[in-house]
């Protein structure tokens, strides 16, 4: 009697193994699938620049202003010279000095 007690428990153990095996397998494959779905998405968020989220939403009338004073200065350039040059090359001045303007204008560690 003991030996087959032996033979069913060493068969339970294999079989209790086995699924065990099949459900780390079924994990790691779910966890896998989970992380690459993560990184694409990380991916996607990372190149629509469209789209805001909620630190934008909260900032917006921040960047509105910052829009009006570039365009009110583009303007103002435009009126004193009447040359769309000189109006593009201080967009160019905007564009390559829009990080420092950011800065003043988002910075919070001066707030």
């Amino acid at each position: 009697m003991s030996k087959t007690r032996a033979a069913a428990r060493a068969e339970r153990a294999a079989l209790a193994a086995t699924r065990a095996e099949a459900s780390r397998a079924t994990r790691e494959k779910a966890a896998a699938e989970r992380a690459r779905r993560e990184r694409r998405a990380r991916l996607w968020r990372r190149v629509r620049l469209w789209q805001h989220g909620p630190g934008f939403r909260r900032r917006r009338e921040t960047w509105g202003a910052l829009a009006t004073m570039v365009l009110l200065a583009m303007l103002v350039v435009y009126i004193f010279t009447r040359s769309i040059t000189a109006v593009l090359g201080t967009a160019l001045i905007f564009a390559v000095g829009a990080p420092v303007l950011i800065l003043l204008f988002f910075d919070r560690s001066r707030k």
